[in-house]
């Protein structure tokens, strides 16, 4: 009996605990869904606002002409007709290519924002017509653009075609935005990726691309083509040492003696370490020949030598086009043997290589 009269205070301190405890808690919660009614009730009146001023702007009709306008937009919008005209423009199209409102609506958009085509600019010439024409073709497409100051830059447009209610197309709406860094960029990627990083001249990969597309349009037009291959050496005395490596500062010299002595049509290019191709279209297997003496000459005039004294030299192997070539692997095939033949006849460095025996 003690025993249980010892532990009612115990049991009645805990009851008294927990039931302070779950008052608090009540209290708390609800607190937390006062809190919350007042959100949820600011939130119904903010939807509300809004749904007003979207109804409001819906029944506007310059909505009509602004549909993917907002104040915080920063890309160009603009509207032009089926027939060429500029029928609404925003305000950052204003500032974006200098023109006030007045001097592009109703104006042709070539010869305001998109610069007068030429005839080889047949595709951006009637870009308009074949928007409305392919609309599914044309929801996104890149421009070349033209400023009131005449600066030239491009655009990325995002197109919809408005129709009226029988279907006919009115108008299309264009969203742009400028995109002239990463044209830059692009651009500087294409060169970096065609062009060896240490000479200058086209890369292995280029070379033959070009070399290709010249071997092609030779064969269309049947008009002479020849190919010359050079190799560095080294010479000493009259001892030629092959397979050497050769310093930055040689190989860009050497190219330079090339440069002066090619035309702008031709194609030079770095094939392989100490290798140098030139792609020389209108030209007979005999011109090049006589190329090659010329590089041979100026080389060797030009003195140019290693930490051990040793003087640069080259070899040359030439190859003309010859009515069985279709890729440029076979012209480049003979071109290499005849640089392999002169590289085993130290008197004669240049080799050119034709059908029959190859002729020095």
């Amino acid at each position: 009996m003690t025993e249980n009269i010892d532990c009612l205070p115990v049991i009645q301190g805990f009851f008294f605990v927990t039931t302070l405890a779950l008052l608090l808690f009540s209290f708390f919660l609800m607190k937390k869904i006062g809190d919350m009614r007042k959100k949820i009730s600011s939130m119904i009146e903010t939807i509300a606002e809004k749904n007003k001023a979207l109804e409001e702007k819906k029944s506007s009709p310059k909505s009509l002409l602004r549909p993917f306008d907002s104040e915080t937009s920063k890309s160009i919008i603009i509207s032009i007709d089926i027939s060429g005209k500029i029928t609404y423009v925003n305000e950052n199209a204003e500032e974006i290519f200098g023109y006030t409102k007045d001097e592009m609506i109703g104006h042709d958009v070539f010869g305001t924002i998109f610069p007068i085509p030429t005839k080889k600019d047949s595709l951006q010439a009637n870009i308009i017509s074949r928007i409305f024409t392919n609309p599914k073709l044309y929801v996104e497409h890149e421009t070349e653009n033209i400023k009131k100051n005449g600066e030239h830059f491009w655009i990325s447009w995002t197109n919809r075609v408005i129709y009226d209610d029988k279907g006919s197309p009115l108008e299309v709406r264009s969203v742009g935005f400028d995109i002239t860094k990463r044209k830059k960029l692009e651009e500087e990627l294409r060169a970096i990726s065609n062009i060896d990083p240490v000479t200058g001249v086209l890369n292995r990969q280029a070379f033959l691309e070009g070399g290709a597309h010249e071997l092609k349009r030779s064969n269309r037009y049947n008009r002479q083509l020849s190919i010359l291959i050079m190799k560095l050496n080294y010479y000493h005395d009259t001892a030629v040492f092959e397979n050497q490596t050769f310093s930055d500062t040689i190989l860009k010299e050497t190219v330079q003696v090339c440069r002066s002595s090619v035309r702008d049509s031709d194609l030079l290019g770095r094939i392989g370490d100490i290798e140098f191709g030139i792609v020389l279209p209108e030209t007979p297997s005999e011109n090049a020949v006589f190329l090659a003496e010329r590089l041979k000459q100026k080389i060797q005039e030009k003195n140019l030598t290693d930490a051990s004294g040793y003087f640069v030299t080259a070899t040359f192997g030439v190859a003309g086009k010859e009515s069985k070539d279709d890729t440029i692997d076979s012209l480049l095939l003979r071109a290499f043997n005849a640089l392999k033949q002169a590289d085993q006849n130290a008197k004669a460095r240049v080799v050119r290589k034709k059908k029959g025996p190859a002729h020095e």
